[in-house]
Parts: structure tokens; C-alpha cells; sequence
């Protein structure tokens, strides 16, 4: 397992739970605080200097683990389950476009908020909205080598697929080839009980996952407990990175480095216990 740090890309407006700023200034901070990879969140990859960033990224020797999709939502409003058929053809295109994106790196894409709220006056049809929308986005990334991931999350964000099981048991329903699970510790501690049972459930379409403490802050900061949390991902043979999508309570820098030094030594102690 490698650690990542959520990063808000240039083009993205709302503030995102991880660092942001110049990649040339971002990165190498990054980098020597312990993290092995980013998880851009994007906007608009259109209004990116791939070439510029992919440098960057080369530069100071990160991976990319993943990329988030929340700025589409909190900054342009777009949803897969929005009424206005423009809106949701708006939201297709624009996780193409970070399809076309991610191909530079071969990162899996984040559904999260964007896969929309379900109306509660029209549900089959929200949902069926939400289906056609997945099914082209998949298509389009499945033709590319490339995965998508719904990620549960808890009720005050998102009315839908809240829980790891309920989202697994859709994933296995819709019964596209290339779409997966993506699971986020602090969502997992308001809707999962047992939380290590869960991930033994679901490994087989584990793809991802983000760490935040019980408080939405930095591990170490709050109550829960990672090392069994490290236990269960070792027994499953997890071997994708641990992001970290936390709020920080101080200076970033120095937080991320906090958060990146307890987890590395949680890995190394049970590493070195483990065998």
C-alpha cells in the first residue's frame, strides 16, 4: 500500500479536502512529506495544461492514484440525475473529457457526488437517469483501458447508495465490466458498522480509498482506529493506495506530514509484524 494526498488541480474553484496551489510549488512538498502519488480533483481538464502538469508530475516522480470528479458538482452544478437532459448530457461529456484526461496516466475516475441526488417525486426515473449516464461514461472509459468508481457517501451528502453493500450489490447489478468500488473511511464511519467485515465483502471490486479521521481531519487527529483498519486491507491483499481527502486544522504542510508520518508508521509496524 502507497500513500496519496488529494490535490484541487488550477481549474477547480470551491475549496477540496487536500492541498492546492502551483504543482511546481505543491509537489515536491508533497513528495518529501512521504506521498508516492496525488488524486487530482478536476474541474475541466479542457482548461488544464496537460502537458505542463503531466511534466510536473514526472518531475518530481509522483503517480497518479486516482482522479476525483467532485469540482464538476460543487463547482459547475452538473449531475447525472438533474431533470435538464442538457445538464446530464453536460455531465457525461465532461468525465469523458477527464477520461481523454486520465489516459495520460491510466487512472481510474471518482463517481461520487456527481452520479446526483435521486427525487424523491420521480425515483425510477432518477435512477434510471443515473444508469444511462454510468453506462455511457463506462462505455466511453471501457473502450480507453480505463476504470470508473462509484464511492458511498454518507446522507448529508448524497441521498444514494450511502453504504458499501447497497453500492456493491448495484455495481453487481448494472453489471458493467469495468466499474468499480471506491470506498472512504470517514463516509464508511457514519453508514457502515463493522467497518472491516464490510471490506472484506467487497475486496474483489475494491479499487481505491480514501482516509479521514472521525472528525474529517487528518488520521491521528481524531478516534478512529486505523491499525485495524491497516489489518483488514493487509488480509485482503489490498495493495492500491490510501488517500488522504481530510480538512486540516493548521498549516497544510506540516499536517500532511503528520498524516503521512502515522500511517507509514502503522504500515512499517505491521509490516514488520506481519511478515
Amino acid at each position: 500500500m502507497k500513500l496519496a494526498s488529494v490535490y484541487g488541480t488550477e481549474d477547480t474553484i470551491a475549496p477540496v479536502f487536500g492541498a492546492k496551489g502551483d504543482p511546481n510549488s505543491i509537489f515536491p512538498l508533497l513528495k518529501e512529506c512521504g506521498y508516492q502519488a496525488i488524486e487530482p480533483f478536476i474541474r475541466d481538464p479542457n482548461q488544464i495544461d496537460r502537458l505542463a502538469f503531466e511534466k510536473a508530475v514526472n518531475r518530481f516522480g509522483l503517480d497518479i492514484a486516482a482522479i476525483g470528479t467532485g469540482p464538476v458538482v460543487s463547482d459547475d452544478g452538473l449531475t447525472f440525475t438533474n431533470s435538464n437532459p442538457d445538464i446530464r448530457r453536460a455531465a457525461v461529456n465532461r468525465v469523458k473529457d477527464i477520461v481523454n484526461f486520465s489516459l495520460l496516466f491510466g487512472a481510474p475516475i471518482n463517481i461520487g457526488k456527481l452520479r446526483g441526488d435521486i427525487d424523491e417525486n420521480q425515483p425510477h426515473q432518477s435512477w434510471k437517469w443515473m444508469r444511462e449516464c454510468l453506462l455511457d461514461v463506462c462505455e466511453h472509459a471501457n473502450k480507453n483501458g480505463i476504470n470508473i468508481m462509484i464511492e458511498p457517501q454518507n446522507r448529508k451528502n448524497i441521498n444514494n447508495l450511502n453504504t458499501a453493500l447497497e453500492t456493491i450489490e448495484f455495481i453487481e447489478v448494472i453489471g458493467i465490466p469495468n466499474l468499480y468500488l471506491m470506498l472512504d473511511i470517514f463516509h464508511m464511519s457514519f453508514e457502515d458498522n463493522a467497518i472491516s467485515s464490510k471490506l472484506i465483502k467487497v475486496k474483489d471490486k475494491l479499487l481505491h480509498l480514501h482516509l479521514a479521521d472521525s472528525n474529517r481531519w487528518a488520521p491521528g487527529k481524531g478516534e478512529f482506529d486505523f491499525v485495524t483498519v491497516v489489518e483488514t486491507l493487509k488480509l485482503i491483499e489490498y495493495d492500491q493506495y490510501l488517500s488522504m481527502e481530510v480538512g486540516y486544522e493548521k498549516e497544510r504542510y506540516e499536517e500532511a506530514k503528520m498524516s503521512a508520518r502515522f500511517l507509514g508508521n502503522i504500515l512499517n509496524y505491521k509490516q514488520t509484524m506481519g511478515g
